[in-house]
């Protein structure tokens, strides 16, 4: 979607431009996902030096003196600190220069003084806890501005891809320590190449077919007048429903009606499932969809 859109505002872009800039934003959002599970470690850390801090006070609390860095000893933390291949890919991205030490200490001091940092600092160690204290952890340093802003300056890609990291670290989080990194998080080479590289290159290469119709289609509105993202998901839908076998068409058309209510306006979802409605139609009357398996047209 970012890829077309970047295509349809630039329109002098030549194709392997545009595979090239999809090729991009794919390692640009590894490298932000790598980024972001650094960030979790360089800010438990500090969990370390609070430890010593609290140690050496005249007059500690009950609280100081049972103080201990198990945010930074975590399980699942350690996991993430001891993977070969992600500290590899950190210091491929050279990440560490994009993560000041006054920017984690600032947002672990702002998490230390939560309740449920001091619970969880008070409680018995558990696989559990553990994986919810990160959770907990992470939840509170993305609703952060100063969060957010730093991130801002370091990667222009934080905002369109914040949904999809955010959702990959939770799920990473909740699997991890038991069966570790590996390939296991992120869209696969299948996704990727098989599904991403593959409806791009058709949609750049039938463009003008797609336009032609989809255009008859559009009662009462002329091609100029429909907003750019909204063309986009449905070319990319109609795209879809042509070149994938096994994908369910409800399936091609559901999905792009939910992204129009992330990214599109409040009446795009009826706007968008109408014209796909009448693509369908239209492509099945002309026997242009096949499928196969569980992907039969119902």
């Amino acid at each position: 979607m970012q890829t077309l859109f970047t295509w349809q505002t630039t329109p002098e872009l030549t194709k392997s431009e545009i595979l090239s800039f999809y090729d991009d934003s794919i390692d640009a959002a590894y490298e932000l996902l790598g980024y972001h599970l650094y960030l979790l470690t360089k800010v438990a850390e500090h969990s370390v030096q609070d430890s010593e801090r609290r140690k050496g006070k005249l007059l500690p609390s009950a609280f100081d003196k049972g103080f201990t860095d198990k945010l930074y000893n975590n399980s699942v933390i350690q996991s993430l600190v001891r993977d070969k291949e992600l500290k590899e890919q950190w210091e491929n991205d050279k990440v560490a220069e994009k993560v000041p030490d006054d920017f984690t200490k600032k947002l672990y001091k702002t998490y230390s003084l939560s309740d449920t940092y001091t619970d969880y600092v008070n409680a018995e160690s558990s696989l559990e806890g553990d994986r919810e204290i990160i959770l907990s952890l992470f939840k509170d340093l993305i609703k952060q501005e100063y969060f957010n802003d730093t991130i801002e300056d370091y990667y222009y890609n934080w905002l369109d891809d914040e949904s999809i990291i955010v959702g990959t670290i939770k799920k990473i989080i909740k699997q991890l320590p038991e069966t570790g990194l590996n390939d296991k998080y992120g869209p696969t080479k299948e996704t990727i190449v098989d599904f991403g590289r593959n409806l791009l290159e058709y949609i750049v290469d039938h463009n003008t077919g797609l336009e032609d119709m989809i255009e008859p289609l559009i009662e009462n509105w002329d091609m100029d007048r429909v907003a750019r993202i909204d063309m986009i998901f449905i070319k990319m839908s109609v795209a879809e429903m042509i070149i994938f076998p096994t994908i369910p068409t409800k399936v091609s058309i559901n999905e792009y009606i939910d992204l129009t209510k992330l990214y599109s306006t409040e009446k795009s979802k009826e706007f968008v499932n109408g014209i796909l409605d009448k693509c369908l139609q239209t492509l099945s009357g002309e026997k242009k969809i096949v499928k196969s398996g569980r992907g039969l047209i119902e």
